[in-house]
């Protein structure tokens, strides 16, 4: 993988971990938040942050060797995930969140976090094509390496 690659990883990894441990920290702080919701909230930061622990799984495994096909894979859930959940609660939190405390420096701050955490996503699936094709031409050269 290469030098750029492994930036782009340990940043989504760390933007990952930073957004959703802050979610899961807001949330059993939160007073008005309702139980569902905080339920919901927290298992979707779980979700968040197994995704990003797949990634440095992948990130650790290619360091020195061709990324598997799994890891390709893991790159390219987190990367659909990432950009599925945000495409959804952008516009809930911008247009649908009636929460009197959630002003306009809210929904902005969240605005910005979902676009960031969109291009680290594009950056992530990007990662993945390079390697995919990187992947194929050892298995071309060395056809060994096919089940890996």
């Amino acid at each position: 993988m290469t030098r750029s690659g492994r930036a782009i990883l340990i940043a989504f990894v760390a933007w990952t971990a930073f957004v959703w441990i802050s979610r899961i920290s807001n949330t059993l702080r939160s007073t008005t938040e309702s139980t569902g919701g905080k339920v919901f909230s927290t298992v979707l930061s779980i979700l968040m942050l197994a995704l990003a622990a797949a990634v440095v799984v992948a990130l650790v495994r290619s360091w020195s060797t061709p990324m598997s096909s799994t890891s390709l894979v893991s790159l390219r859930a987190a990367a659909i995930v990432t950009v599925v959940v945000w495409l959804v609660r952008v516009p809930q939190i911008v247009f649908l969140d009636d929460d009197p405390t959630h002003g306009a420096p809210f929904k902005i701050v969240h605005a910005v976090l979902g676009l960031i955490s969109i291009a680290l996503a594009a950056g992530l699936w990007k990662v993945a094509d390079g390697n995919a094709g990187r992947a194929a031409r050892s298995v071309a050269v060395d056809p060994a390496r096919a089940g890996r």
